[in-house]
């Protein structure tokens, strides 16, 4: 499988394109970037030709697969009426009622483009209700890259984050102001103690804590036993709001997301990547005497593009098909992913090679770790290992497409196959063999 012509545009890219992709994820890929030309179903398709198997899937939103029919069909008549108002219309109200059904904590939504815009709505919310200043998140939880949240995500280093008990918030880039890191307070997850003593001494200046409920941005890290419940009743407790940063989750595990799979129901919360089917919507929302801040005006939302009726419909016909008999795709999905990841523990095994594979329902991740060994927070997840690369690698030559880094997620749609899995799994024996010469 040769890669010639994504290696030519990626060298033109560079002459007009900062670094020659839209992302600073898409750079980490071995051999060069892959750039595809078109994609269905479950395949993607380059502009060498090469067809691959895709557990990417745009990074999580594609959950119906490339070009779902019904999704394609919807957005084509909306082409025909058009694709920006500056204005409300009818689907966008469907949408939000049919939200409201299936988010457990959704009384009023709102709409925005991206999960990183969400973020910053949400939290502006929280400290317009409450009248404090602080968010509190956790380390290695990703909610965007603006400089006021994209703090303590991935450090270089664990020296540079002090103590387990007693953590330092840090910076994510160069350009971020160090003002910043007086609104933030960061704990290591999992660990409803040091939440509790936190809360305990600063919940007077805290409005609310932010957490992925699955971590999924630093492999797939569920919530230890009764974690996600303790938030809750912290939270409650001490007067601090409760937000679930489902940007990610949202759709996934279940159709309402891993609020309804955990049966915690947050104060507020973002459904993103899923939502849309490949088109660029979020949803935010939550208690109404919340939100009310937002209908009265009271706490400022903005944005020319939200909610427009391209977007809307697509995420209309998205979560249509999710919700059909009564979400039955869901069983699917899961059960194809257990078929999944059975053939490469198999594998794994058989080749002598350590890997350790942790997921909720249609999405999980893998890593080369021993797989006796949990992985419950940021600091047990640190590092990453030097075999992923050429896994990776080795399965772009063998047809199957996976997140570039050791960190990132695989994710299964409604268009994958017994086929697929099949496939892979052979893939994937070849690759570990391959590995373990």
């Amino acid at each position: 499988m040769g890669f010639d012509k994504s290696k030519e545009l990626f060298e033109r890219a560079q002459g007009a394109l900062a670094g020659g992709v839209g992302a600073q994820v898409r750079s980490f890929s071995l051999p060069t970037p892959i750039y595809f030309e078109r994609g269905e179903g479950s395949k993607l398709y380059d502009v060498d030709g090469n067809e691959y198997i895709d557990y990417l899937l745009g990074y999580g939103p594609l959950i119906l697969g490339h070009c779902p029919e019904s999704v394609v069909e919807a957005v084509r008549a909306q082409l025909d009426s058009g694709t920006l108002f500056g204005s409300p219309h009818e689907t966008i109200v469907e949408l939000a009622e049919k939200l409201v059904e299936i988010v457990p904590c959704y009384e009023l939504v709102r709409f925005s483009n991206t999960g990183s815009e969400a973020v910053q709505a949400v939290q502006r919310l929280a400290r317009g209700f409450t009248g404090k200043p602080k968010i509190l998140k956790f380390e290695g939880h990703y909610h965007g890259w603006y400089d006021n949240i994209y703090i303590s995500h991935l450090p270089e280093a664990l020296s540079m984050i002090g103590l387990e008990n007693d953590p330092w918030p840090v910076l994510g880039t160069p350009g971020q102001p160090q003002s910043v890191l007086q609104d933030i307070v960061v704990l290591g997850w999992n660990d409803l103690e040091i939440v509790e003593r936190t809360l305990r001494t600063r919940g007077h200046e805290i409005a609310a804590i932010i957490t992925e409920p699955i971590m999924s941005n630093c492999g797939v890290i569920p919530p230890n036993a009764g974690y996600l419940e303790g938030l809750r009743e912290l939270t409650q407790k001490y007067d601090v709001l409760l937000i679930f940063d489902e940007v990610i989750t949202g759709f996934r595990p279940c159709l309402g997301g891993a609020q309804e799979y955990y049966g915690v129901t947050p104060d507020l919360a973002i459904f993103a990547k899923a939502l849309g089917g490949g088109y660029p919507i979020i949803s935010w929302g939550g208690r109404r005497d919340i939100m009310d801040f937002i209908a009265q005006r009271k706490v400022v939302h903005a944005g020319t593009f939200n909610a427009n009726p391209l977007c809307a419909t697509a995420a209309l016909a998205t979560v249509t098909e999710l919700a059909r008999d009564n979400g039955a795709v869901y069983a699917r999905m899961t059960a194809l992913t257990d078929s999944l990841k059975a053939g490469i523990a198999e594998s794994a095994a058989a080749h002598g090679i350590p890997i350790r594979l942790q997921g909720i329902g249609p999405f999980f991740g893998l890593s080369f770790r021993d797989p006796d060994v949990p992985i419950t927070n940021y600091r047990e997840a640190h590092g990453e290992s030097p075999l992923y690369p050429q896994f990776r690698l080795a399965l772009l030559e063998r047809g199957v497409h996976i997140f570039p880094t050791e960190k990132g997620l695989w994710y299964l749609s409604a268009a994958h196959t017994e086929n697929d899995i099949s496939r892979t799994i052979a893939a994937i024996d070849e690759a570990f063999a391959a590995l373990s010469k």
